[in-house]
Order: C-alpha cells, then sequence, then structure tokens
C-alpha cells in the first residue's frame, strides 16, 4: 500500500473516531500515525519542492 493511500485511509479513521466522541488518547494517536506518515511521504518524495517527482513527470 502506498503512503498517500495510507494516509487517506488515517484520515477517514481519524474522522470516524471524532464524530464516534472516541478517547482523546485514541485520536491523538491516530493522529500521531497520520503525522509519521506525513513525514514519510515527504521524505520519500523530495519535501517541499512544490510537488513530487511522480506529480512533475504526469
Amino acid at each position: 500500500m502506498d503512503i498517500k493511500t495510507r494516509i487517506k485511509i488515517a484520515k477517514n479513521l481519524l474522522n470516524n473516531a471524532i464524530e464516534m466522541n472516541m478517547r482523546k488518547e485514541i485520536i491523538f494517536r491516530i493522529s500521531q500515525r497520520i503525522d509519521q506518515y506525513i513525514v514519510k511521504y515527504y521524505i520519500e518524495y523530495g519535501g517541499l519542492k512544490g510537488g513530487s517527482e511522480e506529480e512533475k513527470s504526469q
């Protein structure tokens, strides 16, 4: 599963957890995981250079 898909799934999970009024600890852990995925995305695709190499080639 690619990193963009993981970010999308985790964001949906976070939104659902918030809507269900889950414990703050669970929401915080999901949020931390999203942060990890975003950092991994920036490391893989070159940071804040205005888009990834993959997107530039399209």
